[in-house]
């Protein structure tokens, strides 16, 4: 998949094959989503150093680790980053020189992150977080920064109501 030098935007649900896996995704790429790719090991070194990419989803399952490390000059172009409903992901680290041009992050129903390393420095270049279903302990620990008063904070709380269960006793 590397050798693909045409492919910009990339989309891919399910488990990847260890001979695609993300370190074989092209230089070329400007926009990836995942979506239940099952990763065990933490993406964020090799996506980091996709010297195009703007727009990254990690979306449900996408990652099943408990941490995640951005390396130091990882991102260089990425402008949005959304992480959502990684269920496992503890702590997540951000060194002081990563993802410089980062606009825009939302985070969703990652209900066990408790530890952001280095999220401070995002507010510089940050205009935007969006906070879904959030560990209120996190969310008050951001708002309370002075760092983060020029970035538009946005916190929801959805609740969802239970699907409804198929009725056996007529089948």
């Amino acid at each position: 998949m590397s050798d693909n030098q045409s492919l910009s935007e990339l989309y891919l649900t399910g488990s990847l094959p260890p001979e695609i896996g993300v370190t074989q995704l092209p230089q070329t790429l400007k926009m990836l989503s995942l979506a239940v790719s099952k990763l065990e090991h933490d993406p964020m070194p090799d996506l980091g150093k996709l010297p195009n990419l703007n727009i990254l989803r990690l979306f449900a399952r996408s990652y099943l680790g408990k941490e995640m490390t951005c390396q130091s000059k990882g991102f260089p172009a990425l402008r949005v980053l959304k992480l959502w409903m990684l269920e496992e992901l503890e702590k997540w680290t951000v060194p002081e020189d990563s993802m410089p041009l980062l606009r825009e992050l939302e985070i969703r129903c990652c209900e066990n992150l408790r530890e952001t390393d280095g999220w401070q420095r995002l507010s510089s270049s940050l205009k935007e977080l969006i906070l879904t279903n959030m560990p209120p302990t996190l969310v008050k620990d951001i708002n309370k920064r002075e760092e983060w008063d020029k970035v538009r904070i946005t916190v929801n709380i959805w609740e969802f109501d239970p699907l409804p269960q198929p009725d056996t006793a007529k089948a």
